[in-house]
């Protein structure tokens, strides 16, 4: 090794990313690979001092939206900020391509709150305006089933596809395969293109990802538990379908892809974001999580791999998932809801004027509670005790602030829990925006997560992950994408990961905890090349601070920069080092070939 090097790393202890014992080596970088994994003695560009980090793979993020604002935030610092070189993008059947119908691209895209000024339609043209804007992370295309329906269907989606419709999707799918998308993402929940396609449909798009070894990563049915619609309305937690499916929905939705995929022999499923299948809505001892979340494993995991399918899955690793900083008045101007045309067509001022009266209280309790509305992602008439996951964040009566809603509720009425989960946790909304219009509360508490995720992460096909987009350093004025605002975990689900299941719990070693996190999303991909610190690997390379490895989770700070990622480089380029990051957009967007 006469040449000088680009990069090297000096005496850092190696977490290579195979899940194998920590060693003690150099680390030599030339041309964007690791060209060298023991005794660097040799001169370098650049030399960094390793001794008491911890060297590991590039962290891969397996579920992110980053492709939604990849364009507008290239620097994905959040994702930077906490070690991610790698992000999976195009998930929940949400892809910015194909662009075929228009009308239907450009209400989806507004209805999610993207703003794109496209230039392209074919998913090969996304993929070469994204390497032209340049990115720092690398980026691996999913692409997404909502999306080729409407390609398809354009804005008459709310019906299965006829047998001539199939076959055109299944080409879309096979042309964005053979673009580099490494496979199909599915979003069948409720008020989305996917929601209403069959079980034909699916399964001759199974063919196709059979045919080209791709992965199926659906956003399964009923991930939310919704409520029944009457046919006619299509809208954010409105399903089609039988009115059982209000309790038993969950279960079915996580078991539907390995039905399908029985039928296809050979398919991989990445199933986004696991949650639990067995639904216990009122307060439970924290051991009935863990017993609930083994189950679901053993059901929905663990019998399809003994027959021999490949069956891995993400899961955000924090209990209040992607919950953020949000106003409470927009909880009631949700346009993906299906709202009363009084709702609809009220200014925000009328509407707090009305609240003071108590005939406008009794149509809004009634409204809460006819299934048809959503408090973020929990109904009320399917959660009763969803006021339990929400606390004020800022408000002008001070009382109020940092306690959740239901504790308020329950100190009014301490001699009814029935009162108090039913009526009073509404009537507390309604005072809090007649005295504080402005204030604001957040998601402390999703069920889908809460108590469940360190059970998953236990298991040796789990991952997490962040379901974030992309935010620049100051996501101020980067607009409210997919209506979550900004959430802490997008800046600090990794360290918050490791911390918690290594150090704090002891449930995973350090070895295996990195593994989640770097070879295993590349295997399950399909990606050669990354995810392992080894010669002729490129060199994406995240050195931590173990001891000092700290995340944040202030809902109204965000966007703060965890602690102990002293540097990250992405392709052989410095990235980020000691919490500063150097703008360089060394990320490449990756493409998945044939036989890869």
């Amino acid at each position: 090794m006469g040449a000088r090097l680009d990069v090297v790393i000096k005496g850092a202890t190696i977490i290579n990313g195979l899940g194998d014992a920590p060693f003690v080596a150099d680390i030599g970088v030339k041309d964007k690979k690791i060209v060298l994994l023991g005794s660097a003695n040799v001169r370098a560009d650049t030399v960094i001092e390793g001794a008491g980090l911890l060297a590991c793979p590039g962290f891969i993020d397996s579920h992110t939206h980053a492709d939604l604002s990849i364009l507008d935030a290239p620097g994905a610092d959040n994702f930077i900020m906490q070690g991610v070189t790698s992000v999976v993008g195009g998930h929940c059947g949400i892809s910015t391509s194909p662009v075929m119908d228009t009308a239907f691209f450009d209400a989806y895209m507004s209805g999610l709150g993207v703003t794109l000024q496209r230039n392209w339609t074919t998913f090969e043209e996304w993929l070469r305006v994204v390497e032209a804007n340049g990115t720092a992370a690398n980026y691996i295309p999913l692409v997404g089933h909502n999306s080729l329906r409407g390609a398809i269907l354009g804005t008459d989606y709310r019906r299965p596809s006829s047998a001539e419709e199939i076959e055109k999707l299944k080409r879309e799918l096979a042309k964005a395969l053979d673009a580099g998308a490494f496979g199909l993402s599915a979003g069948l929940d409720a008020g989305t293109a996917g929601h209403y396609a069959d079980r034909a449909e699916i399964i001759e798009l199974l063919r196709i990802l059979r045919s080209r070894d791709a992965l199926f990563a659906p956003h399964t049915r009923h991930h939310q538990n919704q409520w029944a619609s009457d046919g006619n309305e299509s809208a954010y937690g409105l399903y089609v379908g039988p009115k059982g499916e209000i309790l038993a929905g969950r279960y079915h939705g996580l078991l539907e892809p390995c039905e399908c995929a029985r039928r296809v022999k050979g398919i991989r499923i990445m199933i986004s974001h696991l949650t639990p299948i067995y639904v216990v809505p009122q307060p439970h001892p924290e051991y009935l999580d863990e017993a609930l979340a083994r189950a679901s494993l053993e059901e929905i995991i663990d019998k399809p791999q003994a027959e021999g399918m490949e069956v891995s899955f993400n899961v955000v690793a924090s209990e209040h998932s992607i919950g953020s900083e949000l106003p409470v008045i927009k909880s009631f101007f949700n346009k993906s809801l299906a709202l009363p045309q009084w709702l609809a067509t009220s200014d925000v001022q009328s509407f707090l004027e009305k609240l003071r009266t108590r005939k406008f209280r009794d149509e809004i309790k009634t409204l809460v509670n006819s299934g048809k509305f959503k408090f973020g992602m929990l109904t009320p008439a399917t959660d009763p005790y969803w006021s339990e996951c929400y606390r004020v964040i800022t408000c002008r009566n001070k009382e109020y602030v940092g306690k959740s809603l239901l504790e308020l509720a329950r100190k009014r009425r301490p001699d009814s829990i029935v009162n108090a989960i039913y009526d009073e946790a509404i009537e507390v909304v309604c005072d809090i925006l007649v005295e504080s219009p402005d204030a604001t509360w957040a998601l402390i508490k999703d069920k889908r997560e809460a108590g469940t995720y360190e059970t998953f992460l236990k298991h040796l096909s789990g991952m997490p992950c962040s379901d974030a987009v992309a935010f620049s350093a100051d996501p101020r004025g980067q607009g409210s994408i997919l209506g979550i605002g900004v959430p802490p975990s997008a800046y600090n689900m990794m360290p918050r990961y490791l911390s918690t299941m290594v150090r704090e719990q002891r449930y995973l070693s350090i070895g295996e905890a990195v593994r989640k996190i770097t070879s295993l999303p590349a295997r399950i991909l399909r990606i050669r090349d990354r995810g392992v610190l080894k010669e002729g690997y490129w060199a994406d390379i995240v050195l931590l601070d173990w001891e000092k490895l700290t995340s944040h989770d202030d809902f109204e700070a965000p966007q703060q920069s965890p602690e102990g990622i002293r540097c990250v480089i992405v392709n052989g380029s410095i990235a980020g080092r000691d919490g500063v990051l150097t703008g360089a957009r060394s990320g490449m967007v990756l493409r998945k070939t044939r036989g890869q």
